[in-house]
């Protein structure tokens, strides 16, 4: 028996360490607690998950708003601000670890704590009032409005850098890695996904994304079974500069159609 527990103790341990690499370096979050700084938002929480929220003008859509996998969500305060200015109301959850958020980030995890949301945003349970959204989708945010929109009906679709896969990002950025092998918990298989696609897309993608490489956001393009379904290139941008002007002008254009 001696000698059975040592070979167990160290696969445990080989594995939570695994799986502890993997955390820090698919979701490394910022767990601090931040309130929102602009007063038209208001926070509160669905489940032990936090969620921001703006009312939109009247005979403008809600903006679900997924955010990526680095830093924190009061990151992309100037964003919610922009649309809010222009009417659109706004729904933003912090995913599991960051910004208060309680649990494990875990594809799994995720895909349950958003798909509650959903239910929550057009049930009218969260914000009084019924709301059918437009998803936006940032970086791994992209890989979850993808995943959410195979399972609902929201009125469109915005993508900014989507993957083809997080084992493809994977293996694109650090192929020496063990992260690229089918090991990992959080796997996040869009392009599989993409043919469910069914409301109208737009993908905004940098032209030098080193992360997350333009032919993969082509690749979801092609894959997608929306019908009306657009690619705009962001000339000049990287992974994290993405809202220039001309981007923000070609989203406000798509969004005006709902």
């Amino acid at each position: 028996m001696r000698y059975l527990l040592r070979p167990i103790l160290l696969l445990a341990l080989f594995f939570g360490a695994y799986f502890g690499l993997e955390r820090l370096v698919v979701y490394p979050l910022d767990p601090r607690a931040i309130a929102p700084s602009d007063a038209r938002i208001t926070e509160s929480k669905l489940d032990g998950m936090v969620v921001w929220t703006a009312p939109p003008k009247r005979g403008k859509p809600t903006v679900l708003y997924l955010h990526g996998n680095a830093g924190h969500i009061a990151k992309r305060t100037a964003r919610f601000q922009r649309l809010m200015d222009r009417g659109y109301g706004i729904v933003a959850p912090s995913l599991r670890g960051g910004n208060g958020s309680k649990g494990w980030p875990t594809e799994a995890g995720i895909t349950s704590d958003i798909a509650a949301l959903y239910a929550a945003l057009t049930s009218g349970q969260l914000t009084g009032n019924p709301t059918i959204p437009i998803l936006y989708g940032e970086s791994i945010g992209a890989a979850i409005a993808i995943n959410l929109a195979t399972t609902s009906s929201p009125r469109a679709i915005v993508l900014e850098a989507p993957f083809t896969s997080l084992k493809d990002v994977a293996a694109h950025m650090h192929p020496q890695l063990p992260l690229a092998t089918g090991l990992m918990l959080s796997r996040w298989p869009s392009i599989d996904r993409a043919p469910k696609l069914q409301a109208p897309l737009l993908i905004l993608h940098g032209t030098k994304d080193d992360l997350i490489p333009p032919t993969m956001g082509r690749a979801i393009l092609d894959a997608a079974g929306s019908k009306q379904k657009e690619l705009y290139p962001v000339q000049g941008a990287g992974h994290i500069n993405m809202w220039t002007g001309d981007a923000q002008r070609r989203l406000y254009k798509f969004l005006r159609q709902f």
